[in-house]
């Protein structure tokens, strides 16, 4: 199983330690608030450095701000992104699709005066500046909780495009960070999925536990997460999503004919399309994992590695496989 954390300015404003994180803990991949609303992270540049200098796979995310009663107006959604793709900039080879951090703080969605539709149309704006900037769909972080008490399990099917990162805790925060790979692998403990994105198996990471104390390399606290390797012979509607953005046949099986397929087909398109990518460079179009390696975990060449071939990074996504995040 691959481990990873995401921490913010609040957590991870102490001097932390990278290399300890990534050895002791150990963790694979790591996700850091780029900025509140338009307010950047103070530590964020240096965070995003040093844990891509150690070699984990990183990604960066907005803290979407919404209006709230009785507080000044924060910026426009579309405001909000565009500062926040400044501030990360280009994002290289091996580095997590951007995130937009979809949540209600406090009362929920009752404090900020909005409707679920209003609201989700506010999160679309921002969504959108993302998308176009770095020609990928972003991740969303959110859960089925905030999906169906916040936004009334409203439909959005352009929002589905996006891979999910779902929060859903079973563990106590401020306990010693847990990374028990037997008890989250059990299938008992997956977090369930908002109705836009289809049956439980369509979620990409899996933050099970906020505010952990006691992880390798860090003094304050650390969200800890976990990422979903899809492997051969995985089925229901992450497949589809796969299938559907390789231009495959939609069967909701992965097998060995399918993948061979899918492969060819999407290297093709990748040569004729390379041309038109703009914003953050994709990567090489020679030498990518193989789509058989993109969705089963490597058996060498470290955890980092096992997690670009997992499929959901961007320099990973150089023609050989989609996932939704190339313009295949």
């Amino acid at each position: 199983m691959l481990f990873g954390l995401d921490c913010a300015d609040v957590e991870s404003g102490k001097k932390t330690n990278w290399a300890a994180a990534k050895a002791q803990g150990p963790i694979s991949f790591a996700i850091l608030r780029a900025s509140y609303g338009t307010t950047p992270d103070v530590s964020f540049q240096a965070s995003w450095a040093a844990s891509k200098a150690v070699g984990l796979t990183r990604g960066a995310y907005l803290f979407l701000r919404f209006p709230r009663k009785g507080a000044a107006a924060p910026p426009d959604p579309d405001v909000q992104a565009a500062a926040f793709c400044k501030i990360v900039g280009a994002l290289g080879a091996g580095d997590l699709p951007a995130t937009i951090d979809l949540e209600f703080p406090g009362n929920g969605i009752a404090d900020t005066g909005m409707t679920a539709r209003q609201a989700l149309d506010w999160m679309r704006a921002a969504w959108k500046i993302v998308a176009a900037t770095y020609q990928v769909a972003p991740i969303i972080y959110t859960s089925a909780r905030v999906w169906h008490e916040d936004l009334a399990d409203i439909a959005a099917a352009d929002l589905a495009d996006s891979p999910l990162w779902l929060a859903r805790y079973f563990y106590a925060s401020n306990t010693t960070a847990v990374r028990d790979a037997a008890a989250l692998g059990s299938g008992h403990m997956d977090p369930p999925t908002p109705p836009p994105w289809g049956d439980a198996t369509n979620w990409w990471i899996h933050q099970y536990q906020g505010d952990a104390i006691g992880m390798p390399g860090f003094t304050a606290t650390v969200d800890m997460n976990r990422f979903n390797t899809m492997l051969k012979g995985a089925m229901g509607d992450r497949v589809r999503w796969v299938q559907r953005k390789l231009r495959a046949a939609e069967t909701g099986v992965f097998d060995v004919a399918r993948r061979v397929s899918a492969r060819a087909g999407a290297r093709s398109r990748w040569h004729h399309r390379a041309a038109n990518v703009r914003g953050a460079v994709l990567g090489q179009a020679h030498g990518c994992p193989s789509a058989g390696d993109a969705v089963a975990r490597s058996s060498h060449g470290g955890a980092s590695s096992a997690l670009t071939r997992s499929g959901l990074t961007r320099g990973s996504l150089c023609g050989d496989v989609s996932f939704g995040m190339t313009q295949l």
